[in-house]
């Protein structure tokens, strides 16, 4: 496959900004905006997208459809390519596009899986339901505060408490009620359709003490393109520490970037492991005898289970 067959895709919400051979051009984020990239960039092309489970992930989807190789870029890789050309030193889709084309290859770029996308399309729309979900229990909240009335359940998710609220004569309580209930059989049919189709490489994770089938999938897409070596996963899950230095004083602070949602698991795994798994306690207990504050050994124990995430899903 000669360089010059290879697209180069800068991914945004409104625009795609697409780079090949020299020619750069911006095409819309719809169908008529897709068929025409494909028919500019050619049949023997090679898509080369960042953020090809982001922004991209229509038009990936839509090119795998169509039959052609898609690769996901690291935006990290964008970054550092940028700085090598110096016709493309500062932040702008052309540059961008132009290094994804010109240095992307099978070696740094990761091909897309349909199936990745479809478990990714799962996730979001799982995440959508339950935050309608937390809304609606919320709104009810509120409504018997305002009444000065007890609430009759403490978890207002159940089914349980669906089916009581759809039974009340109040006009309100009996919408929230069937609202409550169409959003629980939508979140219980996606989670099981989801631990059905977790790819063999996923459930790899399951292994490790307080992952399940959900925590197994997030992680999976979340790292998806993402695993160039252990301190890369680190420094993008958010856990390893940002230097913070002055002087002759050396320091380091919490990285506040990162994928907040791969920080969030490997912080709720070091708090599970420090207290149910045999090796992360122990591990956990020789750090705080070392002097360590409870809060810093539990961050050494994520950056321990980075490494332990990393082997399962690179081997």
């Amino acid at each position: 496959m000669k360089k010059e067959d290879w697209v180069g895709v800068d991914c945004h919400k409104e625009t795609l900004a697409c780079y090949k051979n020299g020619n750069f051009k911006e095409f819309k984020t719809n169908q008529k905006g897709y068929e025409s990239a494909v028919k500019w960039a050619g049949n023997n092309a090679k898509w080369a997208v960042e953020g090809a489970y982001c922004f991209g992930r229509p038009f990936t989807f839509f090119l795998i459809r169509r039959g052609c190789k898609v690769y996901e870029i690291n935006p990290l890789l964008t970054k550092n390519w940028r700085k090598v050309l110096s016709t493309a030193n500062s932040k702008n889709d052309f540059g961008d596009a132009k290094v994804i084309s010109m240095f992307a290859n099978e070696n740094n770029a990761h091909e897309v899986s349909v199936q990745t996308v479809e478990l990714k399309e799962k996730l979001t729309a799982r995440n959508f339901s339950v935050k309608q979900r937390s809304k609606i229990s919320n709104s009810i909240k509120m409504l018997y505060s305002q009444r000065g009335k007890e609430l009759p359940f403490n978890d207002l998710t159940t089914q349980k408490a669906a089916k009581y609220f759809s039974s009340q004569e109040d006009i309100i309580l009996k919408g929230f009620g069937h609202t409550l209930t169409a959003l629980n059989a939508a979140i219980k049919e996606l989670e099981e359709d989801i631990k059905r189709n977790l790819p063999e490489k996923a459930k790899k994770l399951m292994n490790l003490t307080g992952i399940k089938e959900l925590t197994a999938a997030f992680i999976y897409t979340e790292t998806k393109s993402k695993l160039y070596s252990r301190e890369s996963l680190a420094n993008y899950s958010g856990v390893a520490p940002v230097e913070n230095s002055s002087g002759k004083s050396t320091k380091h602070r919490n990285n506040r970037g990162g994928n907040r949602i791969l920080n969030s698991i490997f912080f709720r795994l070091s708090v599970h492991q420090s207290r149910f798994d045999e090796k992360g306690k122990a591990y956990y207990e020789k750090k705080c005898a070392e002097g360590k504050s409870k809060r810093h050994a539990r961050k050494c124990l994520a950056r321990q289970l980075v490494r332990l995430v990393f082997n399962l899903l690179k081997n």
